[in-house]
């Protein structure tokens, strides 16, 4: 396999190892850290949390990284800790906070002390490779019968991500299982600093099957349940349509985990009544595709375009023919594709959100802004070609 030396590695190195913006090594260890903390606060609080905590912890007396990463424990200690901020914890969120320590305790002790709590139950041992030395979790249906937390995580997977919208977790038997490893290596082949800077937020992965009226769902995660990524058939079955999925998908998750550790927003509870960026290449709007956005909306897509830039020079310059042999050609037509715009809405995003942010971006926001514009810019400077 050759190894991309061109003018693109420059770019993609800083979209990779920004060590505030975008290292994946840092920004995944202080989200981590992130949990731990959150955790202690709420152990100084309750006995019974404390206790609970103790059962899980590992022999140097940490909460284990696959605790803290976990989706479900995740979701929770968000919400007890944004009800102590707010000065009082009821009891309600107490008892959602012990039950889920009793959960993750059965886990460990039916699974192994280093095992993901929510997907061991969940994938019976089945992983996707989601970038060298990364693996995601793989979800199951639960027909074959699921611990409780699993139950927990499929029940939270109806309610928050298919919301009433018919559809199915499907098996990740061996067709999809083939086709999720090889549009992750399409991803790592074509970018391979930027596709492990993005595998690295990755817990879980899971294939569905969503039955929307009048139009197709591709991919997509939901922050009820943080890190995991539900694809659908339609994009897997090609390499590079998935790996463009794969990294915009990605991108969603290392935004939510930039977050955990800096604020970007002054006060992200206001957005929704805040300013708004109007969507032009939106021409009409509904409930579910509005064409104006919230500051925290725009910034999401902001982000994910400004990494598809240097991801169509890279199909423009690195696609050697051990590649196009290995992953095929991409698709000529694929209309949900969203890189052969990325320079233009990156662009126009970037500067309306710091053009409308005022004092709602706080000065690591604006830098954040301002690097990935600048970012832009450097990609669509870039020349040359495949050095071997």
């Amino acid at each position: 396999m050759s190894v991309p030396d061109d003018d693109l590695v420059s770019v993609e190195r800083a979209l990779a190892s920004h060590p505030e913006f975008s290292d994946a090594t840092l920004i995944t260890l202080k989200a981590v850290e992130f949990y731990r903390f959150a955790l202690d606060l709420l152990c100084e609080r309750s006995a019974e949390v404390d206790r609970l905590a103790n059962g899980i912890r590992d022999a140097g007396g940490q909460i284990p990284a696959a605790v803290a990463e976990d989706p479900l424990v995740r979701v929770t200690l968000d919400e007890a800790v944004s009800r102590l901020e707010q000065g009082f914890v009821d009891e309600a969120a107490w008892s959602e906070v012990t039950t889920m320590l009793r959960l993750v305790g059965d886990a460990l002790a039916a699974h192994g002390p280093d095992a993901a709590p929510s997907g061991a139950g969940l994938s019976a041992g089945r992983t996707v490779e989601v970038a060298p030395g990364r693996a995601a979790w793989l979800c199951g249906t639960g027909q074959d019968g699921t611990d409780p937390l699993a139950r927990t995580f499929l029940n939270t997977f109806e309610r928050d991500f298919l919301r009433g919208v018919p559809g199915d977790l499907l098996h990740p038997g061996p067709e999809y299982a083939g086709q999720l490893d090889a549009g992750f290596a399409a991803l790592g082949a074509l970018l391979p600093e930027l596709a492990a800077s993005v595998g690295a937020h990755y817990v879980g992965v899971g294939v569905v099957d969503v039955r929307t009226e009048g139009e197709t769902f591709l991919a997509g995660n939901v922050g009820r349940i943080p890190g995991v990524v539900f694809f659908s058939p339609n994009r897997m079955s090609r390499p590079w349509r998935f790996a463009e999925t794969a990294l915009h998908e990605g991108l969603h998750l290392k935004l939510f985990d930039v977050q955990r550790s800096a604020s970007i927003f002054t006060a992200p509870e206001r957005l929704a009544d805040g300013p708004k960026v109007k969507v032009p290449w939106l021409k009409w709007s509904s409930m579910v595709a509005p064409n104006e956005w919230a500051l925290d909306r725009a910034l999401g897509a902001f982000h994910v375009y400004a990494h598809l830039v240097p991801f169509r020079q890279a199909l423009r310059t690195r696609l050697t023919p051990e590649l196009l042999d290995r992953f095929g050609a991409p698709e000529a037509e694929d209309p949900p594709s969203l890189y052969r715009f990325g320079s233009d809405r990156a662009r126009y995003l970037g500067e309306e959100i710091l053009s409308r942010g005022g004092d709602e971006l706080t000065d690591f926001g604006r830098e954040f802004v301002t690097w990935l514009l600048e970012t832009v810019d450097r990609a669509d400077q870039v020349e040359g070609a495949v050095r071997v």
